[in-house]
């Protein structure tokens, strides 16, 4: 069979959260071909599309395992290659269109072929296939299929391997998608066209969008196309902000002297108020998740949130955060530093992130420190311990009284039985800790002087302990 050149199968593990039309509650598959001349084969990206409403969850995390099977048979029905294999896909928190996309890729001699794919879910058994009948290119083949997708980025140097979901197509890393699905707060789509010829060539490329009864809503300019000897790759972005929801065809047409050829694929526009209803639902569930919750801080709210992170981390955990680590970097380094802390790992929440970050925001509110050297709640001493063990289980709060400065005591049944002894010898409400029987805040020598007799003796009887020193000349 040595007319099928090759069979290769990659994993998009890239989720797409989308509006979409019920004839997606299925698989959507798409074939886009590709003519290598060198060996006059046509190279085959067949996109599956798998909607996560179809698949079980599997435990409390969500995710979803499946099989795939693939068969490739020839006009007559043989069979020239077939493959099974599992697979795994996570959750999305939040969005119920979710799903992901699995890379069928292989090449073929001119002749026409057929593609089966079968997705099986591991828990229920269900089973959904889908077919696609295609023809090969050949050495008369002006251009390749039209590819679009949700996003396109050109591949730089540390792009060794395309990212999840993405897979490569010359110079440029796309987001796998078998049916393309805009919305209005993500109206762009990129398209990409190879162009064939074994000589130069000049001409046009322009890009039509249609609606569902082929009236054209938008068209672009043409604009010069030129062909290199063996192929160039053309491809651009559309913005359709604005479009109205509905089911649309992009055609492309590239004239190239004598030669005119039209290359289309359809896409769907989301409406408005189902995007933002879906959107806001995503956000709300998302951001209960480690990524989710630092997804949207910039730089400075993740440096906020790494900042207090000293009175948790383990001795040089932090020492890889700098200013130099960019944004997303930044976002990996904080979601992983929760994962390892998340007490249950199988839930969307990590109930320990929500407590500290809690915790600091109540430090902020209630303990910071005026006067010459301000503070914020977090980084004071009653902050700390605050953020670190969380509200005490009681309190005594003391005004000044005599020689002795408002102080507080903190007290805390769980674990060891801490107790932590706070005073203000500023005037300004800035507690410093004096002394506690945690071995991590040893507090200051010769404490019991600040305080005085009559304090000693009242803090004792809160906490029903002696604390007056040995000698009693103070």
């Amino acid at each position: 069979m040595n007319w099928l050149v090759g069979f290769a199968l990659a994993v998009a593990g890239q989720f797409s959260p989308a509006a979409v039309s019920a004839q997606q509650s299925a698989l959507v598959m798409r074939a886009v071909r590709f003519y290598r001349a060198e060996m006059n084969r046509t190279r085959v990206k067949g996109l599956v599309q798998i909607p996560l409403a179809m698949l079980e969850p599997v435990g409390a995390g969500g995710g979803r395992s499946y099989s795939v099977s693939v068969r490739v048979s020839d006009s007559t029905g043989l069979t020239l290659y077939q493959q099974a294999w599992e697979s795994h896909a996570e959750s999305v928190p939040g969005t119920p269109d979710a799903y992901t996309v699995e890379i069928v890729d292989f090449a073929t001699a001119p002749g026409r072929y057929r593609l089966d794919v079968s997705v099986q879910d591991s828990v229920s058994g269900k089973r959904q296939s889908s077919s696609l009948d295609l023809r090969a290119l050949s050495d008369t083949s002006v251009a390749s299929d039209l590819l679009i997708a949700p996003k396109m980025r050109l591949a730089v140097a540390e792009d060794t391997v395309p990212n999840p979901g993405e897979f490569r197509a010359g110079n440029s890393l796309v987001v796998a998608a078998a049916r393309v699905i805009l919305t209005p707060l993500q109206a762009k789509v990129f398209y990409l066209l190879e162009a064939y010829g074994d000589k130069p060539r000049t001409g046009t490329l322009a890009v039509v969008v249609k609606d569902s009864t082929g009236t054209v809503v938008t068209k672009t300019p043409e604009v010069p196309a030129n062909v290199a000897a063996g192929g160039s790759v053309l491809q651009g972005q559309l913005d359709l902000t604005g479009l109205p929801p509905g089911n649309y065809t992009m055609m492309a047409t590239l004239k190239l002297a004598d030669r005119t050829v039209e290359r289309s694929a359809e896409f769907t526009m989301a409406g408005l108020a189902a995007t933002l209803a879906r959107d806001t639902a995503r956000r709300a569930v998302m951001r209960t998740t480690d990524e989710g919750y630092f997804a949207e801080m910039g730089t400075e709210d993740l440096n906020r949130a790494e900042a207090p992170l000293v009175y948790m981390a383990e001795p040089h955990e932090l020492s890889v955060w700098s200013d130099k680590l960019s944004v997303e970097a930044k976002r990996r380094f904080l979601t992983e530093f929760w994962k390892k802390r998340d007490p249950t790992p199988g839930t969307s929440r990590n109930e320990r992130r929500e407590q500290f970050y809690a915790a600091i925001a109540y430090a902020n509110t209630t303990f910071r420190e005026g006067g010459r050297n301000p503070m914020s709640g977090w980084r004071s001493d009653r902050g700390r311990i605050f953020a670190r063990n969380g509200a005490p289980d009681q309190v005594l709060r003391r005004d000044r009284e005599g020689r002795a400065p408002p102080y507080e005591v903190w007290s805390y049944a769980k674990g060891k039985g801490a107790y932590y002894i706070f005073a203000d010898r500023s005037g300004f409400g800035a507690f410093t800790l004096l002394t506690s029987n945690d071995l991590k805040e040893p507090g200051e020598p010769a404490w019991q002087s600040v305080l005085g007799s009559a304090a000693l003796e009242d803090a004792g009887r809160f906490l029903g302990k002696d604390l007056a020193p040995q000698n009693r000349g103070y």
